[in-house]
C-alpha cells in the first residue's frame, strides 16, 4: 500500500506546524520520519492517520492512488502505535491483541476460533505466545510495547504507523526493539511509517530517512544518502555529532584558519563567509603537520573507554574540536593531555554565505 501526500499545511492558532508538505512512501518500505521537536512530523502523521485534517486547500491524501482525505480514521484500515502503549489494564495479553477483531461489526467480525488462532500467531510473531494470561502491570516496558503492536496488526492494517514507539523505554531496551522491528518488518512487509527523533533509532531501522524542521522536509534519502551527503547545514548538523568551523573564500579558496581548503568555489564567492562541518571520525590528528596546512589544536582530554578513542581538542580561538580515532591510532601517537597536534578534515561539507534558513 503506497502512501503519497500532496501540498499538505496544517495550522493550529496561527502557527504552521506542516507547510507545503509533499511525500511519497513506496507500498511495503519503513520510512523514518525524523526531525527535533515541533518539526511537525507527528502532525503529518496524525494526517496520514486521519486524526487531523489538513488546512482548506491542501492536496490529497493518496493511498494507493486513492484519495482518503475526507475519510474517517476507521475506514483508512490503519494501525497506530503510541510512545506510551494505551493497553487496556484490565484485559489480558490475549484481550488486548484481540480488541479490535472482537469489535469489529457482526457482519464483519471473525469466528471466535479465527480470532483465537490469529492472535496467537501473533503472539508467536512478537515472541510473547507464553504470556497471553498475564496482564500489562505484569510486563516490561519492551514486552507492552510488542503488544501494542500486535495489537495494531490483528486488524491487518493497510498502513502501520507508530509515533515515538520506543521513547518511553531505556536505552538498552530500546535498542534491542530496534533491532527486533526491523526484523519484524522484513516478515510482514507492510507499509509503515514511524515518528522519531533519535537519528541512530532512523538510521538503523529505516529503508527511507524523511528529515524534517520547522514544519518542512529537508531531505528524503537512504540512511546512507542523509548521513553521507546531507543536503542542507540542518540535515549535516542534526544527524550524528559533527565540528563546525567558520572560515571565509579567498582567492577562490575556502580558508579556515591554517586550513585551505581544495573545494572549488565561484570567485564572485571571494570575502564570503564560509561554514565547514566534519564529523569526529572523519577528522585526521597529527603530531606534526607536515603539509603545513593543519589547523593547530591542543588535547585538553582522553575518553579511551570503548571501541574507540574520543579525542576532545581546543583549537587555536579555544574552539572544541572532537577526533574519534581507532586505539591503535592513539597507541601509535602516544598522545597525551596537553600534547599539541595538527587537525586535518576529510569529507568536509562546505557551506557558503547566510546560514540556511536566513
Amino acid at each position: 500500500m503506497s502512501i503519497e501526500v500532496r501540498h499538505i499545511t496544517k495550522t493550529f492558532a496561527g502557527h504552521a506546524a506542516v507547510r507545503d508538505v509533499s511525500l511519497s512512501v513506496p507500498s511495503g518500505q519503513l520510512v523514518a520520519l525524523l526531525g527535533p521537536s515541533g518539526s511537525g512530523k507527528t502532525t503529518l502523521l496524525r494526517i496520514i492517520a486521519g486524526l487531523e485534517q489538513p488546512d482548506p486547500g491542501s492536496g490529497p491524501v493518496l493511498f494507493c492512488g486513492k484519495d482518503v482525505a475526507g475519510q474517517h480514521a476507521r475506514y483508512r484500515r490503519v494501525g497506530f502505535v503510541f510512545q506510551h502503549y494505551a493497553l487496556f489494564k484490565h484485559m489480558t495479553v490475549f484481550q488486548n491483541v484481540a480488541f479490535g477483531l472482537t469489535v469489529r461489526p457482526r457482519r464483519t467480525r471473525p469466528a471466535p476460533e479465527a480470532i483465537r488462532a490469529k492472535v496467537r500467531d501473533l503472539l508467536a510473531l512478537i515472541q510473547l505466545e507464553n504470556m497471553a494470561d498475564r496482564y500489562p502491570s505484569q510486563l516490561s516496558g519492551g514486552q507492552r510495547q510488542r503488544v501494542a503492536l500486535a495489537r495494531a496488526l490483528a486488524v491487518e492494517p493497510r498502513v502501520l504507523l507508530l509515533d515515538e514507539p520506543f521513547g518511553a523505554l531505556d536505552a538498552r531496551v530500546r535498542q534491542e526493539l530496534r533491532q527486533w522491528l526491523r526484523r519484524l518488518h522484513n516478515e510482514i512487509h507492510v507499509t509503515s511509517l514511524l515518528v522519531t527523533h533519535d537519528q541512530e533509532e532512523a538510521l538503523e531501522v529505516a529503508d527511507r530517512v524523511v528529515v524534517m524542521n520547522e514544519g518542512q522536509i529537508e531531505q528524503v534519502g537512504s540512511p546512507e544518502e542523509v548521513f553521507h551527503q546531507p543536503a542542507t547545514e540542518f540535515v549535516m548538523n542534526f544527524l550524528g555529532n559533527v565540528n563546525l568551523f567558520h572560515g571565509r573564500v579567498e582567492r577562490g579558496r575556502v580558508v579556515f584558519g591554517t586550513m585551505v581548503l581544495p573545494v572549488s568555489v565561484d570567485d564572485k564567492a571571494d570575502g564570503q563567509p564560509a561554514r565547514m562541518f566534519v564529523r569526529p571520525h572523519d577528522l585526521e590528528v597529527r603530531t606534526a603537520d607536515a603539509g603545513g596546512t593543519g589547523l593547530r589544536a591542543t588535547v585538553v582530554r582522553v575518553q579511551s573507554a570503548g571501541p574507540g578513542v574520543r579525542l576532545e581538542l581546543s583549537g587555536p580561538d579555544g574552539q572544541p574540536i572532537q577526533v574519534d580515532v581507532s586505539h591503535r591510532e592513539f597507541q601509535k601517537m602516544s598522545l597525551e593531555v596537553g600534547d599539541e597536534v595538527f587537525v586535518l578534515p576529510h569529507k568536509p561539507r562546505v557551506f557558503l554565505g547566510g546560514q540556511s534558513g536566513e
